[in-house]
């Protein structure tokens, strides 16, 4: 049985990167390669000001449930 959790990582300019951590680690089909982590290239804002920014983050989290 693997285990995902969707993790956050802070990047540049205030943004958090989301990405899952797989535990154990799996293939990777292409390559072969156990990897850990994979990347969503889904961002949100660490500090939101503005409605619109945390309207942002709202659905971009909300957006991970599908």
């Amino acid at each position: 049985m693997i285990k995902v959790t969707l993790r956050e990582k802070p990047i540049s300019k205030g943004r958090k990167s989301l990405y899952l951590d797989f535990y154990p680690a799996i293939k990777n089909p292409e390559t072969g390669a156990s990897t850990r982590r994979e990347f969503l290239g889904m961002y949100i804002l660490e500090k939101p000001k503005t409605a619109a920014e945390k309207k942002h983050n709202i659905e971009t989290l909300d957006s991970k449930k599908y």
